[in-house]
């Protein structure tokens, strides 16, 4: 697993731990107190258990192997962390030898160090287990395009074929010159879908997590403007290669699938940081659902009564990265609005690839007092609790807009999009396409919890005042 990740979960896997220590010393003082053993005294646990787990603490919290899961076997793993519980032993009797606890039962001692080592095995294997459950059903997976037609890319596809546990699938080839369609060709079932030169237009139309650059001898030269296109889009590259400036993303070396890897990622660099940002938008949505229930109530009632069509507006949206999801509305406008809106184009009072008109004829009575209070948005609130969005964050583009987005602009969906962002509290439709977009990238290179909190504190008299919207 990525460093990025292992910083997330290595602090509550590492409670997880001192929680093995701790229950296997109990366990072994249960044993003893059950069992009759000729002679045997015991003196109190509290300190030789307060000393255990401040070993087994330094040990395992040192011994980083102990935190990798995503590309390792059963059997690396069980070596790493068994490793690390006999070192913490092994100074746990020199610790016991020094302080003279002679007189403490070895039987106790030992059925401590066993049950700790099992305890600490099962925790790993369990997690693993249910890790690779998942991925190899096709959940918590990202999708790789690959770069690259020669033997390390199709190593690299082995690999992912091999270990589908690690979570990645590859979805196409990219070569890296053009070809006519006679010489077409896929490997395991994975077609080239295209050339370098179709590889902004392909990152427009899919959903790409990872773009993996196998170069060969005599092709780091034509990877380098693909790489900056890559990082100007706010995809994560991985060169199986040389190095490279990272001008937009953070550049760090790390492994990819045990190749030696120069990885630029866009998400934000603070990893707890972010972690209570996710934790954050599903305990705030929670609570703004429950708060917002009467509101949304009366409203969904005066929709159904007040015309014809269903209560909620749903729409495919693009959140991080491109995955498409359903996002949701209270309906403003009439049931067809839809099928009208080719017939108001030349009304569009926005420039760039969005639509809005102030006075929208398609927008019913009732949906323009919504609109202006901000109603309609309430239920994208079942977006944050399912994870599809969060409380801040860019605003979710349609399919359609991002297809005519600048290669620059779409680095906005390498966060995840949200219910309100600088834009919101800059004036709104009163704004341009291009300064929204430097907006939410201005929130994207300068992410914090402080900010997250700015924005939303801005937000409220935003809403009250009614600034911007239509």
């Amino acid at each position: 697993m990525f460093k990025q990740h292992l910083e997330v979960f290595r602090r509550l896997l590492f409670i997880s731990y001192l929680c093995c220590v701790a229950l296997s010393f109990q366990a072994a003082l249960y044993m003893e107190s059950n069992l009759v053993i000729f002679g045997t005294t015991f003196a109190p646990f509290d300190n030789l258990m307060v000393a255990a787990l401040v070993i087994w603490g330094i040990v395992l919290w040192n011994q980083k192997s102990c935190y990798l899961f995503r590309s390792r076997s059963k059997l690396e793993v069980m070596r790493s962390i068994t490793s690390g519980s006999l070192k913490a032993a092994g100074l746990y009797i020199v610790y016991l030898f020094f302080i003279d606890f002679s007189f403490q039962s070895k039987l106790q001692i030992g059925a401590f160090v066993v049950l700790n080592t099992l305890a600490l095995n099962s925790l790993q294997l369990s997690l693993l287990y249910i890790l690779e459950y998942y991925r190899r059903r096709g959940f918590n997976y990202q999708t790789v395009l690959v770069v690259g037609r020669g033997k390390k890319a199709k190593d690299f596809v082995d690999k992912t074929f091999k270990n589908a546990q690690w979570g990645y699938k590859v979805t196409g080839f990219v070569d890296w010159k053009s070809m006519d369609d006679k010489e077409l060709w896929s490997y395991r079932d994975i077609p080239r879908i295209g050339s370098l030169d179709d590889l902004p237009e392909l990152i427009k139309t899919r959903q790409v997590d990872w773009v993996v650059f196998t170069a060969e001898n005599g092709e780091l030269k034509l990877i380098e403007p693909a790489v900056d296109i890559c990082q100007e889009m706010g995809t994560r590259v991985v060169v199986l290669a040389d190095f490279f400036p990272a001008r937009y993303s953070r550049k760090r070396l790390e492994e990819f699938f045990e190749f030696p890897s120069l990885l630029f990622d866009n998400a934000p660099s603070r990893k707890y940081e972010y972690l209570f940002k996710k934790i954050f938008d599903r305990i705030g949505a929670a609570v703004g659902i429950i708060l917002a229930s009467p509101i949304m109530f009366f409203a969904a009632l005066a929709i159904k009564f007040s015309s014809n069509g269903p209560i909620l507006f749903k729409q495919e949206r693009l959140g991080l990265n491109g995955k498409k999801f359903i996002m949701y509305k209270f309906r403003t406008m009439v049931q067809n609005a839809e099928k009208l809106k080719p017939l108001l184009e030349k009304q569009n009072e926005m420039d760039g690839p969005v639509f809005k008109i102030k006075n929208d004829p398609r927008t019913t009575p009732l949906g323009r007092f919504l609109r202006k209070a901000s109603i309609d948005e309430l239920p994208q609130l079942f977006n944050v609790l399912k994870g599809d969005m969060s409380m801040v964050g860019p605003r979710p583009p349609l399919s359609n807009e991002v297809k005519q987005y600048d290669p620059w602009q779409r680095r906005r969906l390498s966060m995840k999009p949200g219910i309100t962002c600088l834009w919101q509290i800059n004036g709104r439709n009163k704004i341009g396409f291009k300064k929204w977009m430097e907006l939410d990238l201005q929130y994207i290179d300068n992410w914090s919890l402080w900010l997250d909190t700015k924005i939303l504190a801005g937000t409220i008299p935003s809403v009250l005042t009614r600034k911007g919207a239509g």
